[in-house]
Order: structure tokens, then C-alpha cells, then sequence
């Protein structure tokens, strides 16, 4: 499947909340462009108003400025530095959150999205606050990729070992993208765009908390009024089941017809599965399609 069919079909989806998101992200980053064209377009006081007006929703280091404009903590994470900005966040949040959705359900994803973003302003604001490091660095900031950075974060947590075929030559795992990602923002925090590296740290580290404390390997009272809050599309798994359980419980099943022949008539045939997990075998589980990971799900549901 080319780039363009994977986008169409993510955008015909209903109720995807990545074309929400996406297409959120850039009518913004338009309205924001014409806003500023016009400002321009009236003289340099018009433009430096603009500017003004839009800096209203970006999240700013200083705790003064939260204190003025606390919504700015949200909004800053729908405004963009440019296009390539746009762009990147984008483009990883597509590819990246399609592999989360198989996982999650929107409620949830939303939930990692935001408060990725959220948490992301908040280390930015306090950081800024208690290390004079930073003083004097506590500037205006847009952009998505705190957000974005808790989806790869917490997808990476969940799935360490996913392979991801990248420009079409070479596989790499999740995890190694994750860290290289991390690894990126903290050999740069003191250099440059701090707020930004800030940000994504406080992403990533919503992302993973938020992966561990679901997946029960943490237990942390903060966070368990969004623990599972919400019926899951899928029950969460360790990939390596998806490998071995299969398998294990269509053999089970045929051994015993009677109940095949109730209530799980629909659980998927033993060729329909071997011939999946023949496919992993060959090319990995990201080349399944979305009816191939049903069968495979369905297979696997206790």
C-alpha cells in the first residue's frame, strides 16, 4: 500500500481521531499564515500585531505568563513554527498513531495525545522556573510535538520489538526510534529550542507512565482515574502473544469441536490463521491489513 492510499484510507476512516487532529493542525496553521498575510500586507505595526495576537496561544516558560493566559498550556499544541514544523509532527503522528489505534480506543488515544502536550508545557514552565539555566529562555512556543512525542513514547512502550519499515529499504524497531527521538532531545537541551526539547521530553514521559500504569507494571495514584477509563478496542497485549497465542488456540479448538461449534463459530479458521502468521513470518506484522489483525485478535481473545 503506497503513502497516498495509507492516507486515504486513514482519512475515510469514521471517527479517526488522526484526521481530526491533522486536519485540526493545518486549517490553524492557514488561519494562522492569513492572519499574519494580512498584517503584513497593512505595514510593519500591523504585522507586529499580528504577531501578538498570535503568540496569545503559544505556552511561554515564564509562570507569570501562564498566570495571564492559561489556556495557552492547550492551544499552543494546534500552532506551528512553519511548514516543515507542521509537516514532521504530522507525518509522525500519522504513522506512528495508526499503529497506537490498533491498541487503544479514541478516548484513550486522545487522553495520551493531550496530556502528552499538557504535561509537555508544565515541565516547560518548570523547568524554566526553579533552573537559572534557563533563564532568560523562556519564550514563546507552538508546535504539536510534545503531543506528538507521547503517542511514539507510549506505542514504543507497548510495542518495543514492532518493526517499522522505513523509506521502503530497511526495518528498524519502535523502540530504537523512541530513544533515538529521546536521545535527540536531551544531547540538545542546552543548546537551542529548549522549550521545545523540554516539551518532548514531558511527552514522552506522559506516553510511557501512562503505557506502564495500563499495562500494570506501574501503580501510580495519579494516574489511575485515566487507567483503561474507557472499554478498549483492544484487549492490550505483548506482541510476542500475538506470535505464539494464535496458533496455540485454534489447535486447542479444533481438538474439541463441540465448542467451536457454539459459541465461538466465529473465531477465525485454523488456515486463516496459519496463513497470517506465514505472512509474519515472511514480511512482519506491520504488513498485515486491518481484516488480517481482526482475525488474528479475534483468534487470541480469551
Amino acid at each position: 500500500m503506497s503513502l497516498i492510499d495509507k492516507i486515504r484510507y486513514e482519512f475515510n476512516k469514521g471517527n479517526s481521531p488522526i484526521r481530526k487532529l491533522i486536519i485540526i493542525n493545518v486549517a490553524v496553521f492557514v488561519l494562522s499564515g492569513l492572519v499574519m498575510m494580512v498584517g503584513r500586507g497593512r505595514g510593519p505595526e500591523y504585522a507586529q500585531k499580528a504577531s501578538d495576537f498570535l503568540t496569545l496561544f503559544y505556552t511561554q516558560g515564564a509562570f507569570s505568563a501562564f498566570l495571564t493566559k492559561p489556556w495557552s498550556v492547550f492551544t499552543y499544541m494546534f500552532f506551528h513554527a512553519g511548514l516543515f514544523h507542521l509537516a514532521g509532527n504530522m507525518l509522525l503522528l500519522f504513522y506512528m498513531g495508526r499503529i497506537l489505534l490498533d491498541f487503544q480506543n479514541n478516548k484513550q488515544f486522545y487522553t495520551i495525545y493531550f496530556g502528552g502536550g499538557l504535561l509537555g508545557a508544565f515541565m516547560y514552565i518548570l523547568i524554566y522556573t526553579v533552573l537559572p539555566t534557563f533563564a532568560g529562555l523562556g519564550g514563546p512556543m507552538p508546535g504539536a510535538s510534545g503531543a506528538v512525542m507521547a503517542v511514539v513514547v507510549a506505542t514504543a512502550v507497548l510495542l518495543p520489538n514492532y518493526e517499522l519499515h522505513l523509506f521502503g529499504s530497511f526495518r528498524v524497531k519502535i523502540k530504537w526510534v523512541a530513544l533515538v527521538l529521546v536521545g535527540i532531545d536531551l544531547l540538545y537541551l542546552t543548546t537551542s529550542n529548549q522549550g521545545g526539547h523540554l516539551a518532548h521530553l514531558g511527552g514522552a514521559l506522559f506516553g510511557s507512565l501512562y503505557m506502564l500504569n495500563q499495562q500494570g507494571r506501574l501503580n501510580l495514584e495519579l494516574l489511575q482515574s485515566i487507567k483503561n477509563p474507557f472499554k478498549p478496542k483492544f484487549r492490550v497485549v505483548d506482541e510476542r502473544d500475538i506470535l505464539r497465542k494464535p496458533k496455540e488456540k485454534v489447535k486447542t479448538e479444533a481438538s474439541t469441536p463441540h465448542r467451536a461449534n457454539s459459541s465461538n463459530s466465529n473465531k477465525p479458521r485454523q488456515e486463516e490463521i496459519d496463513a497470517i502468521l506465514d505472512k509474519i513470518n515472511q514480511s512482519g506484522y506491520p504488513s498485515l491489513t486491518k481484516e488480517e489483525k481482526d482475525l488474528l485478535f479475534r483468534a487470541s481473545d480469551k
